[in-house]
């Protein structure tokens, strides 16, 4: 599944326009009618019944409005109750909707009707638990001998075999996610990284973010002093100028903006001196980016590695949101983010008060029609440097790194925390075959971050056709 791709993130960003409308115009009455008005009756049902659909939609907007599924008390309250006294952000801002799992069967390997029963027969003849027979003519598994060891599928010369998968499951690196005794999955909090592999691979939308605009829009309309603070992948989100983005995002109501990248270069001078210093020490082990709270968050949660290893430097947002509350004491602050890891981050800051995302931001857009290539453009009063700005793409903080270390470095950078990654990290570890390591969960750093509007091949051209023509 293409990330930012599909069907359900298609239904999750209409939710978000249709809450931020109803948000906006004041009628939260409204809401009540958004599962009504994207399931008609005369349309065709996903699930068993167009009745099942319209409660999977409320389901989810309950989650963005900061409440979980086993908190309905009772089952006659309204959307727009829940839009009238919203939550913000969950404690854990993700969880798995019970009544939106489609409770996949567990993973194994499957014979299709490809298989042709053929003479030769491999994956019988290689299977080392003799779990393959054949009756009527085609192949089957005994899913009780079976150990899912894989050496059927890559035997059968037709590709009749397949393994079926638990798509959230299989997406996770962590193990953070399992299903209990009726079917229905969960995420173990104390080993979810926040990384959004999950979310992005269950075809169902099971796993819906909860958000912050309800509060962010009451604030505005309250005539309260709120200042955003934009990552520097929202220039790979647009094709229009920085600028220009920028304007449109004081168009929805913010009294100032501040751009993250003026923090991303007080992270790369600091991180810089730590580095030099660890070098100097002569400690083996390398020195790790702080800048993903999804991978500061993994090294924490594995018994294998030693935090050691992740730098002390604070990262962009904390030192921008340092900076904006000095500046701005009574504002109120709104990080503006590419994912959901950065969601919890922003949480955990005091300096930050709010946070959304890319998505979240495009839905604001939409609900108040804000074309951002009619707005003016507004230009920050503080600036950052190019290499503080590149903290967007894949490499950027090593980049800033290298070049401003004056010892020898050797460098090395990781995007995307998948199973074969983390095996690849724990490897240049234990061989200490670097001194310096940039690892971000997301591939592609956070021009490809989970909760972005656009793929990360279309975010990185971007971006990159707005850097040739500077």
């Amino acid at each position: 599944m293409t990330a930012n791709n599909n069907n359900a993130t298609i239904i999750r960003r209409d939710l978000l326009v249709r809450l931020c409308t109803a948000l906006l115009q004041d009628k939260a009455e409204e809401t009540d009618r958004i599962p009504l008005n994207i399931k008609p009756k005369k349309r065709g049902s996903v699930r068993c019944c167009v009745h099942k659909d319209r409660a999977v939609l409320k389901y989810k907007l309950m989650s963005i409005l900061g409440y979980k599924e086993s908190e309905e008390t009772d089952e006659l309250l309204p959307i727009s109750h829940y839009v009238k006294h919203a939550r913000g952000i969950q404690d854990f801002i993700i969880d798995v909707i019970s009544e939106v799992c489609s409770n996949c069967p567990s993973a194994k390997y499957k014979v299709s009707n490809f298989c042709m029963a053929c003479e030769a027969r491999p994956c019988q003849v290689n299977c080392p638990k003799n779990a393959i027979s054949f009756k009527s003519g085609k192949a089957e598994i005994d899913d009780d001998l079976c150990v899912n060891c894989g050496k059927c599928a890559k035997e059968c010369p037709y590709h009749a075999i397949q393994y079926q998968a638990r798509p959230c499951e299989e997406s996770c690196a962590v193990g953070a996610i399992y299903q209990d005794e009726q079917g229905f999955e969960h995420i173990d909090k104390s080993k979810c990284i926040l990384c959004g592999n999950c979310m992005q691979a269950c075809p169902f939308g099971a796993i819906t973010p909860s958000s912050t605009l309800p509060q962010i829009i009451s604030e505005i309309k309250s005539g309260n002093q709120i200042i955003a603070m934009v990552a520097p992948s929202i220039a790979g989100q647009f094709r229009q100028d920085l600028h220009q983005i920028y304007g449109s995002i004081i168009s929805l109501g913010f009294t100032d903006l501040y751009p993250v990248a003026i923090g991303a270069d007080l992270t790369a001078a600091h991180e810089t001196i730590e580095l030099q210093e660890h070098i100097e020490s002569k400690v083996t082990s390398p020195l790790t980016s702080s800048c993903c709270p999804a991978w500061v968050k993994f090294v924490k949660t594995q018994t294998s590695l030693d935090d050691d290893i992740i730098s002390n430097t604070p990262s962009p947002l904390a030192y921008t949101a340092k900076i904006v509350k000095q500046e701005n004491p009574k504002a109120k602050t709104v990080f503006i983010a590419p994912c959901i890891a950065k969601k919890a981050e922003a949480q955990a800051l005091s300096d930050c008060d709010y946070c959304i995302s890319f998505e979240e931001l495009g839905a604001w857009f939409v609900a108040s029609g804000i074309e951002i290539s009619d707005q003016m453009e507004y230009k920050p009063k503080v600036t950052a440097s190019l290499l503080g700005q590149n903290f967007a793409m894949a490499g950027g903080v090593s980049l800033a790194i290298k070049e401003s270390v004056e010892n020898d470095c050797r460098i090395e950078n990781i995007h995307g925390l998948n199973k074969a990654n983390i095996r690849l990290i724990k490897q240049k570890i234990k061989s200490h075959s670097c001194d310096f390591m940039e690892v971000m969960s997301c591939e592609e750093g956070c021009l490809g971050g989970n909760l972005s509007l656009v793929s990360s091949r279309e975010s990185i051209r971007i971006y990159n056709a707005k850097a040739e023509t500077h």
